[in-house]
Formats: structure tokens, sequence, C-alpha cells
């Protein structure tokens, strides 16, 4: 009972001294930030009961110019899924955008995106294999939440590509690197 007791106290207190740490650090502007994130694609084709999805990673680098702007890019590749006979494969995704940011307190934050992106998806089926490049104007929002002074979690959901025959959207949780 005592180890248990002195073990929720040594908790408490680097709990209590994450948050201190946390509200006394002030980064400067501009900031830079990277991270890499666990990616979820998913293209809904009209006219098709099922949708094509699967995981890829995404590589994410930004430039934060004060508390509440940021310019960011993502790149992202990788997963193939199959319906229909069709194989589909994410060759590559690439967009920029701005981010606008919301703080909640001093270790989170509210984000909304709002840039350009280009898509490249390789089709293949009855032995013959297509590739095809789409861009559009794309938009998303998130979160983030500051697990140290230079490191933190985040979760967005983003539409890449949304046009008259499909749509591509992505479900990403990560972690940045603020330098």
């Amino acid at each position: 009972m005592k180890s248990t007791v002195k073990g929720l106290a040594a908790v408490a207190a680097l709990v209590v001294a994450g948050s201190v740490q946390a509200q006394t650090y002030d980064p400067g502007y501009p900031q830079g930030y990277m991270g890499a994130d666990a990616m979820v694609w998913n293209l809904n084709v009209d006219g098709l009961n099922d949708e094509f999805r699967s995981e890829a990673l995404r590589l994410v680098g930004g430039v934060k110019l004060d508390q509440y702007l940021a310019v960011e890019f993502h790149l992202a590749a990788g997963g193939s899924d199959t319906n229909y006979g069709a194989k589909l494969e994410l060759d590559y995704l690439v967009g920029g955008f701005l981010k606008g940011i919301v703080p909640m307190g001093d270790r989170a934050r509210l984000f909304g995106l709002l840039g350009y992106s280009e898509v490249k998806m390789t089709v293949s089926a009855l032995g013959e294999s297509s590739s095809g490049r789409d861009d559009d104007i794309s938009f998303g929002a998130g979160a983030e939440f500051d697990v140290s002074e230079a490191v933190s979690l985040t979760g967005d959901i983003t539409r890449y590509i949304s046009n008259s025959d499909y749509d591509l959207d992505a479900y990403s949780i990560g972690l940045r690197y603020r330098f």
C-alpha cells in the first residue's frame, strides 16, 4: 500500500512539473516542425457501394509563423486495396497548406487546414495497369496536444481531393517535433 501511494505521488509530481514547465516555455517564432503519421486513406468512387481503403505513411513539415498561423506540407505514400477485381495503389500524395490554429490552453490546440494537393494513384485490373494524377483544393481539421516542450501528439481528418467522380479523404495520427 505504501509503495502504491509513493508511486501515485511521484506520478502526480511529474504531471504537475510537466504542466508548469509547459506553461513557461516560450518557443519564439518562426518555429519549424516535422513529424510522421500513420494515415488511413479512403477513396469513395461515385456509383460504387464499396470504397477503397488502406494505410500509408505521411510525413509532415512546416513553419509556425506565430501562435495562430503556420504553413505546412504533406507527403504520403503507400497502401493498396482491392475491390470489384481492381487493385488501387496510392503512389504519392503531396500537399501545401495554410494552417489556422486555435489555442485551447497552454498544451492543446485545434487547427484547420486549407491548401492544394496532388495525388497519383495506380489501378490494376485484368492484367492491365494505369496510373493517373489529380489535384484539387484540400481542407481538413484536427487537434494537437503537447506531451513535452518539443513533442506533440496530433490527429486530423483531411479531404485531399473532391470532385464529381470521387473523394479522397485521410485520417491521421502521429507525432510532431518542434525545433
